[in-house]
């Protein structure tokens, strides 16, 4: 009984500090998201310094809500995304304050755009969407 006493205690102190690990490397991954059947990376920003806008009735999420043929990186996906008005145009807006490096970089299919924040205010990337992305 003694070693049960002993023992529980520190199983739930490792199993806590496992979360809190695990909460901190995902706040800091580059977050990814899947737009009109091609994936959108932004490299160097957490998930939470991120927001997409996408023209309304643009499918977007995860692999199968977006409509992208092959699985994404393993990162966690981007947190906020807008519906706004027709169009074939999104734009992402990065807080600089959020940016895990001063220069951000924004992949979206075969390209890609490099902007230096240096930590202040915030940049905006925009991409043509493919003609078929409804």
């Amino acid at each position: 009984m003694k070693k049960m006493l002993f023992v529980l205690p520190l199983a739930l102190l490792l199993v806590t500090l496992t979360m809190g690990v695990a909460a901190a490397r995902y706040d800091y991954e580059d977050p990814a998201l899947c737009v009109a059947g091609q994936w959108l990376l932004v490299d160097a920003a957490t998930p939470a310094g991120v927001t997409v806008f996408v023209p309304d009735g643009t499918a977007y999420g995860d692999q199968t809500a977006g409509g992208c043929k092959t699985a994404g990186p393993d990162v966690p996906l981007v947190q906020v995304v807008k519906e706004r008005g027709g169009g074939h145009t999104m734009r992402i807006q990065v807080d600089g304050k959020q940016a895990s490096t001063p220069v951000i970089t924004v992949l979206y299919g075969k390209e890609s755009q490099t902007q230096n924040n240096k930590g202040r205010g915030t940049s905006e990337f925009k991409f043509d969407l493919p003609a078929h992305h409804k």
